[in-house]
């Protein structure tokens, strides 16, 4: 069991349809029992925890203690940003919808073993993905799921945040026609060129697994599992969504598959919108993803780094 002297929290206060506000209490009186120093940096709305992100960081490094990030994959990635690279520990509280990154690493989501890790948990070193210098820590992707994500929010602002939105939302977007992207994709194998609508970049096993994906090897080889769409009908799409649905892409033969340690791509245009564990940025071209080895320090349990 490690001693933590400071605890830096990070969260969004309207993250996890309020869940975070319920942690913080919970932390803020685990740590008065145990004589732990807590400082709080709580964003009041998205657009605020960069700052957050960044007065937690600069005060960790000063005073050696652990960052507590408190929120869904999007929020973790975005902490994930200003820790690589260095010593400091990040511990994670996880209280978005899927939680992937906190699930492959055996982080329980109820959250008082969440927080009894957080403070007592020792720190393993774990894998980046890096797309332009950005990390991810699920997956990368462009093209046509892009604009899925841009509907959506747009969607789930005006009807709330609900399965059944998010659903009708894809199949709307999806009625409208979409262009292939002509593409030069570079592993350092072979360099050819392709049209797609989409790219997608996983370094997440867990999920890999979930849509049923053959690639979930790549990660325990320490590299990138690629998934490219080949140009397909509307009526194609619609049927590749429901199949992404169902979990049942493994035979789907629309979607060209491959491991990669390192993967460049030139693209059409000068820059595009690339989606990175669920949050949108706007990237210019050429696109490099590759693997950060070791980057990040995560308090998970025993055995499982």
């Amino acid at each position: 069991m490690t001693s933590v002297n400071t605890l830096h929290l990070v969260a969004n206060s309207g993250s996890g349809q309020g869940r975070a506000r319920e942690v913080v209490a919970l932390v803020r009186q685990r740590c008065r029992e145990q004589g732990i120093v807590l400082c709080e940096y709580i964003a009041q709305r998205p657009r605020g925890l960069p700052r957050q992100i960044a007065r937690a960081h600069r005060q960790a490094l000063l005073d050696g203690g652990r960052v507590l990030a408190v929120g869904g994959d999007g929020t973790l990635r975005s902490v994930a940003q200003k820790l690589a690279g260095t010593q400091i520990p990040m511990a994670v509280v996880p209280t978005g919808t899927f939680n992937f990154f906190a699930r492959n690493l055996n982080i329980p989501e109820p959250l008082e073993p969440a927080i009894e890790l957080a403070i007592s948990g020792q720190a393993s070193p774990v894998d980046l993905g890096c797309v332009n210098q950005r990390v991810f820590l699920i997956n990368a992707s462009f093209g046509l799921y892009a604009r899925l994500i841009r509907a959506r929010e747009q969607h789930t602002r005006l009807f709330g945040r609900h399965r059944l939105v998010a659903i009708a939302s894809t199949l709307l977007t999806l009625l409208r026609r979409y262009r292939a992207m002509a593409l030069t994709l570079n592993d350092h194998r072979q360099q050819r060129e392709v049209k797609s609508p989409m790219v997608f970049v996983g370094i997440n096993s867990l999920q890999l697994r979930g849509i049923d994906l053959d690639v979930a090897d790549c990660i325990h080889e320490r590299k990138l599992a690629v998934v490219v769409m080949k140009p397909v009908t509307q009526w194609a799409l619609f049927r590749l969504s429901l199949r992404g649905l169902l979990r049942r892409l493994r035979d789907e033969e629309s979607l060209e598959r491959f491991c990669a340690e390192d993967l460049r791509i030139r693209l059409d245009r000068r820059s595009t919108s690339v989606v990175l564990d669920g949050e949108r940025m706007r990237l210019r071209g050429p696109l490099k993803f590759s693997i950060l080895p070791n980057a990040l320090q995560v308090i998970q349990p025993d055995g499982v780094a």
